[in-house]
């Protein structure tokens, strides 16, 4: 009996909490995000590293098949694991189901998406990766399962390898921009933001812009300084179109 009241009344904490967010939600003018200016207040510094991803590679990603029971790693990135740092009303997999795009390895880009400058919130989608591929949303998606009254992590899945944030250049239909700020699915080092890129050229991008810094991750956790600000720093990734040689 204790300790179902004691879990009765954290959920009454929990519901609390949720509504009193709810009470300062955003509330999206669609109209106006439909006319949003593509600028940003962010730039990124030069690369400080630059990889080619061989044919090889990509092809492995491609043959790729896992099940939502996996207990080994997906795409080199890391084990599906449940999300952290909210609220468990925040907490659906089925709030966002219908406005979701997904896409598996091999599968072609996204199609339908809002192109824009990285850094701009009104073009920012939010990803998680699992066992089934990559699933996007518009992060401005008005959704009233939502503290925040928009799009979250926790509301896309609840489980996942990694998740992030995601904008397409409106230039060039090739190259994405990603990073990795979801303190739901936190990345945990440089390897998942490495292997993460090289998952997203996997899915018929041929040039990858990973948005971290050139320290270790583990030590200092990823913060809003590595996404955005001023000469932020980055790694490019492109697909190579022949095998890459080692250097010996």
């Amino acid at each position: 009996m204790y300790f179902t009241d004691a879990h009765d009344v954290c959920l009454k904490a929990f519901k609390q909490a949720w509504l009193e967010d709810k009470k300062k939600a955003i509330v999206v003018d669609l109209a106006k995000l439909r006319d949003a200016p593509r600028t940003t207040d962010t730039t990124l510094a030069r690369p400080w590293k630059e990889i080619q991803v061989s044919p090889a590679e990509i092809k492995a990603l491609r043959d790729s098949q896992y099940h939502c029971l996996e207990f080994r790693e997906l795409y080199a990135i890391g084990k599906l694991r449940d999300v952290v740092n909210s609220n468990p009303y925040d907490v659906d997999n089925l709030a966002l189901a219908d406005q979701l795009l997904s896409r598996k390895p091999g599968e072609g880009p996204f199609t339908g998406v809002v192109t824009g400058p990285y850094g701009n919130r009104d073009f920012k989608y939010l990803y998680v990766i699992d066992h089934a591929g990559m699933h996007i949303i518009r992060e401005m998606t008005p959704c009233e399962a939502s503290s925040r009254g928009i799009a979250l992590h926790s509301l896309i899945k609840n489980k996942g390898v990694i998740g992030g944030e995601i904008f397409f250049d409106h230039d060039d239909p090739g190259t994405v921009f990603i990073n990795f700020g979801s303190a739901r699915l936190p990345i945990q080092n440089s390897k998942q933001a490495e292997q993460t890129a090289r998952f997203v050229l996997s899915l018929g991008y041929t040039r990858v812009v990973a948005v971290f810094p050139d320290r270790d991750l583990s030590n200092q956790a990823y913060g809003m300084k590595d996404r955005y600000g001023s000469q932020v720093q980055n790694v490019v990734f492109t697909a190579s179109q022949s095998e890459v040689k080692e250097d010996l």
